[in-house]
C-alpha cells in the first residue's frame, strides 16, 4: 500500500509542476493575470507647441522581463476615397496615421510595481497636419471638387498611450485621446 501511496505522491507532484508550467506559459503568451499599465495625463487639453505631462503607472502582478516602456504621442485622420470597382464607383473610408513621436522611459530591463513622470511636446505644427492626398492624381482632383459638396476628411484625433513591450509575450497598453487646440 505504501507503494501506491508513494505513486500518487510523485504524480500530484508532478501535475503541480506541469500546472506551474502552463500558468507561466498562458501569462507570457496572452498577458492575462501579468498587470496593468495606466496612463495619466495632468490635462487631456493642450495647444500646438505645449507639453504634455503625466505619468505611467505599472501595477504588475509580479516583475517582467521587457523590452521597453514607450509613451507615444499620434494623430489620426478619417478620408473618403472614391474608388472604382467591378465598373462602378464606390467610396472607402480610411484612417490614416499623420503623426507619430515616440518617447522611450525606459529600455531592456527588469520592470517592477510603480509610477513614473514623463512629458511629451505637442508639435508646433499640430494644426496643420492632414493625411497625405491619395496615389491618384485624378481622384484627388474629383475629391477637391466633391469637397465642395461634403466633406472628404474628418477631423484629425489626437492620443497619448503608453506601451510596455514584453519579450515573447503580448504588450501591456493603454490609450487616452486628447484635444489640440
Amino acid at each position: 500500500m505504501a507503494d501506491a501511496d508513494e505513486l500518487l505522491k510523485k504524480a500530484g507532484g508532478l501535475f503541480s509542476k506541469l500546472g506551474t508550467t502552463i500558468k507561466q506559459t498562458t501569462k507570457q503568451v496572452t498577458g492575462l493575470g501579468r498587470g496593468t499599465v495606466r496612463l495619466e495625463l495632468d490635462r487631456t487639453r493642450a495647444a500646438a507647441g505645449e507639453p504634455l505631462r503625466g505619468r505611467v503607472t505599472l501595477a504588475l502582478t509580479e516583475d517582467v522581463d521587457a523590452k521597453a516602456l514607450i509613451v507615444s504621442l499620434r494623430a489620426h485622420q478619417r478620408t473618403i476615397e472614391i474608388q472604382r470597382r467591378d465598373g462602378q464607383r464606390i467610396s472607402v473610408s480610411n484612417r490614416s496615421e499623420i503623426f507619430h513621436l515616440d518617447q522611450e522611459l525606459g529600455g531592456a530591463k527588469r520592470y517592477t510595481s510603480g509610477t513614473q513622470p514623463f512629458e511629451i511636446i505637442v508639435p508646433p505644427d499640430a494644426l496643420d497636419k492632414r493625411a497625405a492626398p491619395g496615389s491618384n492624381p485624378v481622384a484627388d482632383a474629383i475629391r477637391s471638387v466633391a469637397s465642395v459638396m461634403g466633406p472628404t476628411a474628418g477631423p484629425v484625433e489626437w492620443s497619448v498611450s503608453v506601451r510596455l513591450e514584453i519579450w515573447w509575450g503580448r504588450d501591456l497598453s493603454h490609450d487616452v485621446d486628447i484635444v489640440v487646440v
